[in-house]
């Protein structure tokens, strides 16, 4: 009995580290799936007078307009929802909603990862380097022993130390019973 009582409880805590390890970007996944067709379903009942109509040349790229995806516009650096687009020989015609909550969450998005992010990724591996030559040259004079403060008492030939200099540390303390 006490055999599957561990068993079980040791599943439990596997599942449980599973799902704290990658459950949550799936149900995340599932979510963001869940609202994006909601949101399309209520975006496709909007009536005509309700939505921006941006009209562009086909064969002429304007600097207004960046396409996004198949879904999404960037016009003057707004973000707009495509509901629904319309060709003909010169021009496309698109029907969109402005998207203020998406725009917004991209912009504090980007904000909470730079702040997150202090160190430039352009230069990660010049500063790992230079870490690294920091710490391991010394440069400065150490305050320990130095090799001017050995003196020789016997007829051993004398070999001084010419790196960094070396700190021993003292052993812990020890209980004498």
């Amino acid at each position: 009995m006490q055999k599957a009582i561990l068993k079980i409880s040791s599943i439990l805590l596997c599942g449980l580290l599973i799902y704290n390890s990658l459950g949550y970007s799936v149900v995340l996944s599932v979510m963001r799936v869940a609202i994006r067709q909601q949101k399309w379903a209520q975006l496709s009942t909007l009536p005509d007078n309700q939505l921006t109509t941006f009209v562009f040349a086909k064969n002429k790229p304007d600097a207004r307009l960046k396409v996004v995806n198949d879904h999404e516009i960037l016009v003057d650096s707004k973000l707009y929802d495509i509901v629904r687009k319309a060709y003909d020989d010169k021009f496309i015609t698109y029907l969109c909603d402005y998207d203020h909550e998406e725009e917004t969450l991209i912009s504090k998005t980007r904000l909470f990862h730079t702040n997150a992010q202090q160190i430039p990724s352009e230069n990660t591996a010049q500063l790992i380097i230079e870490k690294i030559i920091k710490t391991g040259i010394v440069t400065q004079e150490s305050s320990m022993i130095s090799e001017s403060s050995i003196t020789s008492y016997s007829n051993y030939p004398i070999f001084y130390y010419s790196g960094p200099a070396i700190q021993i540390s003292s052993p812990p303390p020890q209980r004498y019973c």
